[in-house]
């Protein structure tokens, strides 16, 4: 298979249970090492609701994040039909700007919930 991060070709390993399952991988273990998940946990106070930010990654990385698909999916699907929570997802998030937390509390009483952001990162 081909590293959709940096282009080169890497092999799975198999056993013999697994040896005739199809298993997509998109992402070397050089890159997986190179550019790590570090999944947080951040909640923000808002007037009326709560925002639960979820960010995949330390820093704004310049890679193909749709290398990291199947990531996404298995925590979209897990926070996906929390009840009392609608949620979101954003490239990057900058708290360090006003607006944002304006923003989000005006989404929040939008849809009458609390929220839960998936994103890529999060910068402060």
């Amino acid at each position: 298979m081909i590293c959709r991060i940096c282009g080169e070709i890497f092999y799975i390993k198999r056993g013999l249970l697994d040896l005739f399952k199809s298993k997509e991988e998109y992402i070397c273990n050089k890159c997986y090492k190179k550019y790590p998940l570090h999944l947080r946990y951040e909640v923000c106070q808002l007037d009326k609701y709560n925002c639960v930010i979820l960010p995949m990654f330390d820093k704004k990385y310049n890679i193909d994040y749709n290398a990291f698909i199947k990531e996404y999916s298995k925590i979209f699907i897990a926070n996906l039909y929390r009840e009392g929570f609608t949620l979101f997802f954003f490239n990057h998030i900058d708290l360090s700007i006003d607006d944002t937390l304006e923003a989000l509390d005006a989404i929040s009483k939008l849809v009458n919930s609390n929220l839960i952001i998936l994103c890529l990162s999060l910068i402060k």
